[in-house]
Formats: structure tokens, sequence, C-alpha cells
């Protein structure tokens, strides 16, 4: 598969998240080129004689009227969207999420219609390119739309050029996964998860990896699986501490894992979270940090992964924070 990737911010646009609309209808916006976020978007050297203007104005003012639509290319040997940069600059800092195409299928089954006249990887130069008087118009369009200089290196773009701009319908196939990014909401990956439902698609949490500047992607398995391993009822508060078993561990499925469980209970309860049973022992006979063995310290540091009190059930404490 020929993947690449569409970064979204889902901020809410006339009060509505215009990015998870048009995501869950398969349609993506070409843009208007005047209204891309590089200022020498399309700048070109021209031919200077009065023949080769007459020539090649008509080609340059039909380009105005064309829509882009920016893809991001995995660079060697990425396998999901972790482009830092690009998560900051197009999806709100992570607060929106990334759409994975099978850019053949995007490209070579575009419903009966569209407009779509080329598809090109942009090169990155520390020079705008010249228009040739031999050139046709895909490679002045190459020119217009395909160079840009090394600052955007970082993007890796390809773009699919259509002849209007505006909302195009894309095939259902086309979408292969999506990228929550670490600081969307609950809400708006549950409105997406939701809004999905039927497609083929796979959902994806990106994370944080312990110490280090990298991100990872963990597949949401929509799994909940539990245990209660203690449990106390005094009088105004029951106590439980939950063997949580399901390797999606990012706060969303968390806090989303502890509203489902809160639905089954009828008293006040503060629950306790932990991933690995050792834990238990841990924190059932919790003592000072300074009595702690280093083995008790990491045990309590890495598998103490979540706490909801009663008194503010709506809170879900991460430990450690991801």
């Amino acid at each position: 598969m020929n993947k690449v990737y569409k970064y979204r911010a889902n901020t809410v646009i006339n009060g509505e998240k215009r990015d998870t609309i048009q995501l869950s209808q398969n349609i993506l916006y070409a843009a208007d080129i005047r209204k891309l976020n590089d200022p020498f978007e399309g700048s070109v050297e021209l031919p200077q004689s009065y023949e080769h203007e007459y020539w090649v104005t008509p080609i340059i003012q039909k380009l105005y009227s064309t829509g882009i639509y920016s893809l991001s290319k995995p660079q060697k040997g990425e396998t999901f969207p972790c482009n830092e940069l690009l998560w900051a600059h197009y999806a709100n800092s992570h607060k929106g999420f990334c759409i994975e195409y099978d850019l053949e299928i995007l490209s070579k089954n575009m419903p009966q219609g569209m407009d779509l006249s080329n598809v090109i990887d942009v090169a990155y130069k520390n020079q705008r390119p010249k228009v040739s008087e031999y050139d046709d118009e895909s490679q002045v369009q190459e020119k217009v739309f395909g160079t840009k200089s090394v600052a955007w290196e970082y993007e890796n773009e390809v773009r699919l050029v259509f002849e209007k701009f505006g909302e195009k319908v894309i095939s259902k196939n086309a979408i292969t996964a999506v990228y929550f990014g670490l600081r969307i909401s609950l809400e708006d990956r549950r409105d997406i998860i939701n809004r999905l439902s039927g497609h083929d698609i796979n959902f994806y949490q990106i994370e944080r990896i312990e110490n280090l500047y990298q991100l990872k992607a963990t597949k949401l398995l929509f799994d909940f699986s539990y245990e209660i391993v203690n449990e106390e009822h005094r009088l105004t508060v029951d106590n439980y501490m939950i063997l949580y078993k399901s390797p999606n561990k990012d706060k969303n499925t968390l806090m989303e894992f502890i509203e489902q469980f809160r639905k089954k209970l009828k008293r006040p309860t503060n629950i306790t979270v932990i991933d690995d049973i050792r834990a238990k022992a841990v924190l059932i006979n919790y003592k000072p940090r300074k009595q702690m063995s280093d083995e008790e310290i990491e045990i309590q540091a890495k598998h103490w992964i979540a706490y909801s009190s009663f008194d503010a059930p709506e809170v879900v404490f991460i430990y450690p924070e991801r």
C-alpha cells in the first residue's frame, strides 16, 4: 500500500467540526492556491519575451482556479504519522487527527466526474523554477505546484491537483486508518469513531514513548478486559482496585473505561487501576517513599496507571502522566 497522510486540526468552524464531517462523508477539500500557507506558493520565473508571455499567461491564469490537496508521504522507515512538526502545525498541536490514505486508490478510484488532473511529488529547491517555451501544461503545473523552497522539505509532500478548487468526493476505500493526536478530546475521538462505524478502517492512538523524544501508535482494540483484585466497602465510600488487562492505556481509553465501570456502581467509589498484579501489594501496604525499595518505587511508578476519586468522578489521574 502506498501510504500518505493528511493531518487535520478539527477546530470548530461555524459551529461545526468541519474536518470530522468531511472525513465521515468521504470528502476532501482541494484548496485555492492563493489560500495556502506558503507565501511563495506558485512562484516561478516566467519567460520574458512578449511571444512567450503571450503563450504562458493563459496557462498560468488557468492554474489559479485549480484546487490543491496536500498530503505527506512517510519518510524512509516510518510506519505511521510520527512527524512532530506536522502534528504541531496542521493537527492543532495534537488536538486533531491524521487520516491515512492509500494513494493509489485515492487517485485512481475517483468517482466519475471528478476533475483530478495531476498527482505531483513536490521537489524542494533553493531557486525558483523557470518556465520554458518548451513546457507543456503538465510541465508548467509541476513547476508551479510541485516546487517549494527547502524550508518545507520536512513536509515530504505529494499533491493532488484538481481543475477547480472546492469539495471532492472520494472512494470510501481510500481511507485506511485514522490516527488520534496526543491531546485529542475523548468527545472528539468518540465522535469520529461513531461516525465511521461500519467502515473498514483501523483506529490508532498516538502516544509518547517514555524517556524518549519519540512517538508510537497503538491500535485501538476497544477491549476493556479487567479483574477486580481488591474491594473495600466502608460506611460512606467504596474502594475498588482493578487489574486492567487491555493493551490500550492512553488517557482517553482509561477515561472511557472508568466511565463505563462507574455506570455499574451505586455508591460513591474510589477507583485505582493497575496493570501488573505486583502493584497491588505495593499500594495496599503503602508506606512513605523513603521506606520503599527501588523495586517497589519502580512498580508503583510504572504500573499504577490511573486513579479516580469518589468526590471528582469525572476526573481521571494518569500515573505516570503520559
